[in-house]
């Protein structure tokens, strides 16, 4: 069984090096890893690129500077579908355990060969020394991730997806950032996917506080949440609306989320990021099913 890596950077040179050293230090080695690079300076590109250079059988490519959906896109695409069996997407603030990819075909091999196909895995990302870990889960009516012993959601950097599945599927790349895996995965479980979770598949995760999602946003609300909660209201009008018709739950869920989220802008003093937040969600496009 053939696993690639697909990493999305941005200008983060120092972790894109400890990432792909994790990847290509473990016991069984990728078949190959992409590195899609939305940095939009071409001195940090070169930097990049020097660094993707020390790792043979690494491939370096530009993003296409739309956002992580868009740039996940670009890397996958880049792996042929003759090339791999599974894919991973692993982030530049990600160190894989040495053991994740052998653990990967571990799981996999445990499975009737008709099965692997239409089985996505999911591990544990862990956060440094603390004990914090985020684990396979399930969304909630209104949209949050909630815990579940049959997970509907997968921890994105410690996940392995069938790489057949990006030739039926890509990204939502109306998606600029949060949820989108969780949107990914719906759909994947709408085409009888199946989520295993697997205790044994862990990364490591760093929070980059320096990222430019941390910047300020409007108010007290920032840059992040408006981004979460714009991606929240698109899929979950996506959800009841297009993957799993429901008009009362459509309803419902629209209802819920304009009261809660008006109580939650108004105690933050940030009711004028509503106007922002309908904006990021472009809502508009799940009516125009070629946008979606």
């Amino acid at each position: 069984m053939r696993i690639s890596a697909c990493i999305t950077t941005r200008n983060r040179t120092h972790k894109l090096d400890d990432c792909l050293k994790a990847l290509w230090d473990s016991s069984v080695k990728p078949e190959s890893v992409i590195v899609s690079d939305d940095s939009p300076t071409i001195e940090v590109q070169r930097q990049n690129k020097e660094i993707v250079e020390k790792y043979p059988g690494t491939i370096y490519i530009i993003g296409p500077r739309r956002g992580v959906c868009a740039n996940r896109n670009n890397a996958v695409n880049a792996v042929g579908e003759s090339e791999a069996d599974f894919v991973a997407f692993v982030d530049d603030d990600i160190c894989v355990e040495s053991d994740f990819i052998a653990s990967a075909i571990k799981e996999y091999e445990k499975l009737p060969e008709t099965q692997r196909k239409s089985t996505i895995l999911s591990g544990i990302s862990k956060f440094g020394d603390t004990d914090g870990a985020l684990l396979p889960s399930k969304l909630s009516f209104q949209g949050y991730f909630q815990a579940s012993d049959i997970p509907e959601t997968v921890v994105i950097h410690a996940a392995i997806f069938p790489r057949h599945f990006f030739v039926e599927e890509q990204w939502d790349e109306n998606i600029y950032f949060g949820y989108e895996d969780a949107e990914l995965c719906l759909r994947a479980i709408k085409r009888g996917y199946k989520i295993l979770p697997c205790s044994t598949l862990i990364v490591n995760s760093t929070i980059e506080e320096s990222s430019t999602l941390y910047s300020p946003g409007i108010g007290a609300v920032s840059n992040y949440e408006l981004h979460i909660e714009a991606a929240r209201l698109y899929v979950g009008i996506k959800r009841y609306k297009n993957l799993f018709p429901n008009t009362f739950k459509l309803i419902a869920f629209v209802v819920f989320y304009f009261i809660h989220m008006t109580g939650y802008l108004f105690k933050k003093g940030a009711i004028q990021a509503w106007p922002e937040i309908i904006r990021r969600a472009d809502i508009g496009k799940l009516w125009n099913p070629s946008s979606v």
